[in-house]
This record gives structure tokens, C-alpha cells and sequence, in this order.
């Protein structure tokens, strides 16, 4: 991956299997096992729910990007696989340098510090030194 790139994302997916009933993921577990052993075509317990399915794109250092759409299409679940909180089902991903995920609107900020403060307490959590985030106020607070 070239230096000049920060995130790339090649044809990257994500199933989830959604069971109707708690006692599926068990029967999911145990009889497809059992029917493969009697010689029996193994059945499925669940059903597949695909939050993203073959994305790709890539950011370049410097790019801002936003990502927009409908409640359910994906959005999370991608921020979450580009952090690592989150593996996907298939494809790569790819990030120079350091990623954070503030993933819901005012995660990470305390309403009892100020504004000054919530920048060096997330800085001091992502891993910055105090003069890192001097040097870089100005651009944060802009």
C-alpha cells in the first residue's frame, strides 16, 4: 500500500446470522455436525443479514471524508471494521498510521471538562504526548 494512502478498503463484507429463536444458535452449533455424520444434507438455523457487502475505495493522507446513508445501511458497522473493534467476513483493509473510533455523536466527551480539556484527555487516550497535541491545538480547535 502506497505511504500516500491512510485507509483502503478492498471488496469488503460483512454477514451477520440472525437466529429467530435463542435455542437456533445452539441447534446451529450441534446439528449440522450430527446430520454430516448420518450422512444427511446439513440445514441452516439462521438467516444472513449482509450489513456490507464487496466495498471498496481508498482515502488518501490529508482527504476528509464523510459517510452518509439510512439508518441500517452499513455505516458502523464499517467505521467499526476500519478500527479493528469489528473483523470482517471477507476483504482487506488497510490504514497507515493511527486509527480512533469515536463512533456515536459525543462518545469521548465529558460534559464536566471543558473544551480544552476533552481534547487532552482523547488525545492522552489515543496515545499522543502532551506536546503532540500543543503543537497540533490550533488545527483541533479550528
Amino acid at each position: 500500500m502506497s505511504s500516500e494512502i491512510a485507509i483502503k478498503v478492498e471488496n469488503l463484507s460483512k454477514c451477520y446470522q440472525i437466529y429467530d429463536k435463542p435455542r437456533d444458535r445452539l441447534k446451529q452449533f450441534i446439528m449440522p455436525r450430527l446430520q454430516r455424520k448420518l450422512g444427511q444434507e446439513s440445514r441452516q438455523y439462521f438467516r444472513e443479514f449482509w450489513a456490507l457487502k464487496n466495498v471498496s475505495f481508498e482515502v488518501n493522507r490529508g482527504e476528509t471524508v464523510g459517510i452518509i446513508g439510512r439508518n441500517g445501511s452499513g455505516k458502523s458497522t464499517l467505521l467499526q471494521m476500519i478500527c479493528g473493534t469489528l473483523n470482517p467476513t471477507s476483504g482487506v483493509i488497510g490504514v497507515n498510521g493511527r486509527v480512533g473510533a469515536l463512533l456515536e455523536l459525543g462518545s469521548g466527551f465529558n460534559p464536566e471538562f471543558t473544551g480544552r480539556e476533552n481534547v487532552y484527555m482523547n488525545a492522552a487516550i489515543l496515545g499522543l504526548t502532551k506536546s503532540e497535541v500543543d503543537d497540533r491545538f490550533d488545527d483541533i480547535a479550528a
